[in-house]
């Protein structure tokens, strides 16, 4: 069961830090958490959060949208029943600090789920 709207939108953007920082000073958003190549933003006001990471080329990609699922693993295979295909089985992601999982719809929209700690 999804227990909430979106809860990440992923791009994969040409200059991570550049990004970031417009996303900051511009719009108001909150690092949660960066290393080069990959940053974490959140919008005090709404909640949401944009994980930023590096592009190979020089170009904006939507990569996927993000969902919180308070059973990972029931969530992920009721999708795949409904036609998703399996792209990352439910499994554990540290650096995350999330069990998570990813799955893609006809068409092409990947989505993940995620259950933090």
């Amino acid at each position: 069961m999804i227990t909430s709207g979106i809860d990440h939108i992923a791009l994969a953007v040409p200059d991570v830090a550049a990004q970031v920082d417009r996303l900051a000073t511009a719009f108001g958003m909150v690092v949660q958490s960066r290393i080069e190549s990959f940053a974490l933003l959140i919008d005090p006001v709404s909640g949401l959060k944009i994980e930023i990471s590096q592009s190979g080329d020089a170009e904006v990609h939507f990569r996927h949208l993000g969902y919180q699922a308070e059973d990972v693993d029931g969530t992920h295979d009721s999708l795949v029943e409904s036609g998703m295909t399996t792209r990352e089985a439910p499994h554990r992601h540290a650096f995350g600090g999330m069990y998570t999982s990813f799955l893609t719809q006809p068409g092409g929209l990947e989505i993940q789920l995620v259950q933090y700690d």
